[in-house]
């Protein structure tokens, strides 16, 4: 019997490791009888986890007992799993608080962007809208905070990963003026893509090295040393992203994790770092904010854009300027 851990992210940063290199064989069991707090980071990683290892072991036929929480059956939870509990994953369903936990294929996404005329990076850009919408309540910085936030961190997975999918779940807690938002994907991983860079070579040993790397501004695949900006393309990915949401997370009172490969790094609202170990086939993202404190979204996003590219600038291996998407996303349009 495998016991299920309630899921908080710190049982499923240890749920996942634990679970590396397991074989399972027909007929094992997952007792899901202390899953009580389901927040959407843990809910996602904790099923990938067993859904990956499902995959690994060739096993499709294990048992599983006390999917008795409701609350995770409404956000797909057991149903992510491969376990028929809960609505189906093509449903399309959610409201201003919630949105389930939801696969996206990037294969669909490029077929949709084909049909439309439009890059992929549109197509995310469009269901992140959609996504900010349901969640802002009317409020309109909120949305434009939640439309950057979704947009950049989607829009990594296809141009960097070489993930399938995308899986996202969010939760708007009202009374503790509380939103999250977690993405993850199954892909290569932060390590492996910054490696694929040989500016980076030298600078990266493990995967905590790739994670720091990773969030500070200007740092991206694409760089090549030399290089001051990108292109005109307005799709052009300089970098910028992880580094503004983490610090935009900050900022707003809430937190951010990064986490793939063997560990993931947790930024507090005191900028306090917190080093966790794991085992993630791919990347995972937890975004935390509370919506009361994103009034001063734009002068605050504007203000920490600023120190990214002067930063970026005494790096000689980082774009020192942020692409036009980074700048638009939250200067222009709605």
């Amino acid at each position: 019997m495998i016991k299920v851990p309630n899921l908080t992210f710190v049982n499923a940063f240890r749920f996942a490791k634990e679970m590396s290199g397991t074989i399972l064989e027909e007929g094992d069991e997952f007792d899901f009888s202390d899953v009580h707090n389901c927040d959407p980071f843990p809910m996602l990683l904790t099923s990938m986890t067993i859904r990956k290892t499902k995959e690994e072991s060739g096993t499709l036929m294990c048992r599983a007992t006390h999917c008795e929480n409701s609350y995770a059956e409404h956000m797909r939870f057991y149903r992510a799993i491969g376990i028929d509990r809960g609505r189906d994953l093509l449903e399309n369903y959610g409201n201003s608080n919630y949105l389930p936990i939801t696969r996206l294929e990037i294969r669909d996404l490029r077929v949709q962007g084909f049909k439309s005329k439009e890059r992929v990076q549109e197509v995310i850009e469009n269901k992140a809208k959609a996504m900010a919408t349901v969640l802002s309540k009317g409020n309109d910085s909120f949305k434009k905070w939640l439309k950057y936030i979704l947009t950049e961190l989607m829009r990594n997975i296809p141009e960097h990963s070489k993930a399938d999918s995308i899986w996202y779940c969010a939760q708007y807690w009202p009374s503790y003026d509380l939103v999250e938002l977690a993405i993850m994907d199954a892909g290569i991983g932060i390590k492996e893509s910054l490696l694929d860079n040989y500016a980076y070579g030298e600078l990266i040993d493990n995967d905590l090295d790739a994670i720091q790397m990773a969030m500070k501004p200007g740092v991206s695949k694409a760089f090549a040393p030399g290089s001051y900006s990108l292109s005109q393309d307005e799709w052009a990915n300089s970098g910028y992203g992880l580094y503004m949401v983490s610090h935009l997370c900050k900022e707003l009172g809430g937190s951010f994790i990064l986490a793939s490969g063997d560990c993931g790094v947790k930024v507090d609202h005191d900028g306090k770092k917190n080093v966790y170990d794991t085992q993630i086939k791919g990347t995972a993202i937890q975004i935390r904010i509370k919506p009361s404190k994103i009034d001063n979204y734009e002068d605050l996003a504007k203000k920490i854009l600023r120190q990214g590219e002067k930063t970026a600038k005494e790096s000689s291996n980082a774009f020192k300027v942020a692409s036009k998407s980074t700048k638009s996303l939250f200067w222009d349009g709605d």
